[in-house]
């Protein structure tokens, strides 16, 4: 797996589904921008607390990496945001 330099953000956005398996449930989510930025989230315990929040807008920090193209973050904190607070 090809890695690049990985740096701390925080970014705004909706959490939504990234990847389904054959039954059509969800398997891997992400959040995205109003800058029309998309992040994978990595699945480890804070990440995968973030499965209860699709189409929610969270607030969320973490260490962010370039893996062939895609953008995968990994949450070190996150807060719920109201949903008319803007993205």
């Amino acid at each position: 797996m090809q890695e690049y330099q990985k740096r701390e953000i925080t970014i705004r956005g909706t959490v939504l589904p990234a990847g389904w398996d054959r039954q059509g449930h969800v398997t891997s989510i992400g959040i995205g921008t109003e800058e029309d930025e998309d992040y994978i989230i990595f699945l480890d315990k804070i990440g995968e607390k973030l499965f209860k929040l699709v189409d929610r807008k969270v607030e969320a920090t973490g260490t962010v990496k370039n893996v062939y193209g895609d953008f995968v973050l990994t949450v070190n904190n996150y807060k719920l945001l109201a949903d008319d607070d803007t993205v």
